[in-house]
């Protein structure tokens, strides 16, 4: 389904026309699903990073960095941070270790402070900080960091007609179902497209929590000083 189909369908689950449910309106609901539907989509998916088809890009942010300088903001388009990479002053990249602070012994300030190639990042706050800081030979500054992400979806644009959303085609009806029920008062038929809807959104999950065929599934034992815990 494209944009202009969506709005089709919007009219025929609910009985309205445009000028009952102006189409700014249908889009804004329709936006709203569409965030609703990715973030549905990360929590399912445990093996793949989920990108909006609609995105013409890779989803990675490069970001130049500063000799002796730890912190640098997540770019705002990210939902989730998959993983963070630096390139070493070969020009080679190198996979940094998520550090949790949990796990340290002494002040985040107090770790690793001598500049060198970063090892770990942290997340705190809007920002990754690097440790150690980079340091002059050790990294490449310019485009020297890589942020792996899960980025917001590309919202539909009200005056679009054939742009389609950014994931199956089986599941685009989910969108129309939902910007129906924001217009739908009578109550039968409001529990018919939730009906329809939960159905959906059903399939969704669980194609995406199966598209890694060959990825196995792991269930991890706590340890013992957590099950130690709930004793």
């Amino acid at each position: 389904m494209n944009v202009q189909t969506i709005k089709s369908d919007i009219d025929f689950l609910c009985g309205s026309t445009s000028a009952t449910y102006l189409d700014a309106d249908k889009m804004r609901n329709v936006n709203i699903c569409y965030h609703d539907v990715a973030r549905s989509i990360w929590e399912a998916d445990g093996t793949w990073t989920y990108d909006d088809a609609n995105n013409t890009d890779s989803p990675i942010a490069y970001r130049t960095i500063t000799a002796s300088s730890a912190s640098y903001l997540i770019p705002t388009t990210a939902i989730r941070v998959e993983g963070v990479e630096v390139k070493d002053g070969a020009g080679h990249w190198q996979k940094l270790k998520p550090l949790d602070y949990h796990t340290l012994s002494v002040s985040p300030e107090e770790f690793l402070k001598t500049p060198g190639m970063p090892i770990y990042y942290q997340l705190e706050g809007t920002q990754v900080r690097l440790f150690p800081p980079p340091g002059t030979g050790y990294a490449t500054f310019v485009s020297g960091m890589a942020v792996r992400l899960s980025r917001e979806v590309t919202e539909l644009a009200v005056t679009a007609t054939t742009t389609t959303p950014g994931f199956p085609a089986s599941f685009h009806r989910i969108l129309s179902l939902s910007a129906a029920l924001d217009f739908v008062q009578d109550n039968q038929q409001r529990q018919f497209l939730l009906l329809q809807k939960a159905r959906l959104e059903k399939g969704l999950a669980n194609f995406y929590s199966k598209r890694g065929a060959e990825y196995k599934s792991q269930i991890k034992p706590a340890s013992k000083r957590r099950w130690r815990l709930y004793v």
